[in-house]
């Protein structure tokens, strides 16, 4: 039986491992390890893992390292065929590792897998399908909180990027493209990785008869690091790294123009709205990827000459997906509001 190695990244999150860790004990694939990566909590999580969970294997970081790290970490200890990160404020549901499986038995151009996850306070509710890039450059999040009983949103899809809370991948491939970029800490992590994933010539897929049940943003919702101001850093930090590093030619003189301007109209409409501080974390972002341009422009250099198997015009028609201007509008409002509140 293929062992799948089960990583779960936590930092603080203790309210929530008892759930996540006794869900996995009544799965049905038998063939799995546990590893929970503790990025230096101060609330007992350690303690209580070791007390609780004997058969857990537990690395306890010296400090936190971001989601990013402690996945990277994670997946270093990984015995597994398959690596499966999974979000500390998740449920599973038992059979949830099977289908995943199968996908990559009957088709081994695909790369990572996502879960279909819905909401732990509405069940009938989805978190996410998966990710496309907008012709903005900005995400369009495919099947946002849109209800599990609508046809379409229960079929095999291809998608752009699988969501870190539930995903797994082919410990070869990882072993071939790397694992999470441990600069990005957090935020677009998992997205930067799937790209690399494509870049390589395989693919991610939605599996729908794979269920979990996720509360969302366990270990940043309750935290003053990760304040609206921070999120917008970190989110706008590394998505322009990402797409330096990763966007071959074409991609970068059509899409990441796009997706400045777009952070152009962001700041002028900031500054409209009197949003000084949404305007200094979105400089600060520019600021970091200047200083750190020699290190992004060495990492371009190894993604488009020893990962990238593809152009972006082969993979384009798989990863682009925009909606309507009304998407657009929508979340920048709510990201202003966020900010205010």
């Amino acid at each position: 039986m293929i062992k799948v190695s089960i990583v779960i990244v936590n930092w603080n999150g203790k309210k929530f491992l008892n759930n996540c860790l006794d869900s996995l004990q009544k799965l049905t694939y038998n063939s799995v390890e546990i590893i929970v990566v503790d990025n230096n909590s101060t609330d007992g999580s350690g303690e209580f893992v070791k007390k609780y969970y004997t058969k857990v294997r537990l690395i306890e970081n010296k400090k936190n390292y971001g989601y990013a790290g402690g996945a990277s970490i994670g997946c270093k200890h990984a015995r597994g065929s398959y690596v499966l990160f999974l979000n500390n404020d998740t449920i599973v549901t038992p059979g949830f590792i099977e289908p995943l499986l199968d996908d990559f038995r009957k088709d081994p151009t695909i790369g990572c897998v996502e879960s279909q996850m819905r909401l732990m306070k509405d069940k009938s509710t989805l978190d996410v399908v998966g990710d496309f890039i907008s012709f903005t450059g900005f995400l369009y999040h495919y099947g946002y909180r849109k209800k599990t009983n609508v046809e379409k949103y229960n079929r095999q899809k291809i998608i752009f990027s699988a969501k870190g809370a539930c995903a797994i991948f082919a410990r070869s491939l990882l072993q071939k493209i790397g694992f999470f970029d441990e600069d990005f800490f957090t935020f677009f992590e998992d997205t930067d990785l799937c790209f690399r994933v494509w870049l390589s010539g395989h693919k991610v897929i939605y599996e729908p008869k794979s269920i979990i049940y996720h509360v969302g943003a366990g270990d940043t919702s309750s935290s003053n690091q990760y304040k609206h101001e921070r999120r917008i850093y970190l989110t706008l930090r590394n998505m322009n790294c990402s797409y330096i590093k990763n966007f071959g030619t074409r991609n970068l003189l059509t899409i990441y123009p796009v997706f400045l301007i777009t952070q152009v109209c962001f700041i002028i409409y900031s500054l409209l709205k009197l949003r000084f501080g949404v305007i200094m974390v979105i400089f600060r972002a520019y600021w970091w990827n200047i200083l750190n341009l020699s290190k992004t422009l060495e990492k371009r250099r190894f993604i488009q000459s020893k990962i990238r198997k593809v152009s972006d015009k082969d993979i384009n028609a798989y990863i682009k997906m925009s909606p309507r201007w009304s998407y657009y509008y929508y979340n920048l409002f709510r990201t202003i509001q966020e900010y205010n509140d």
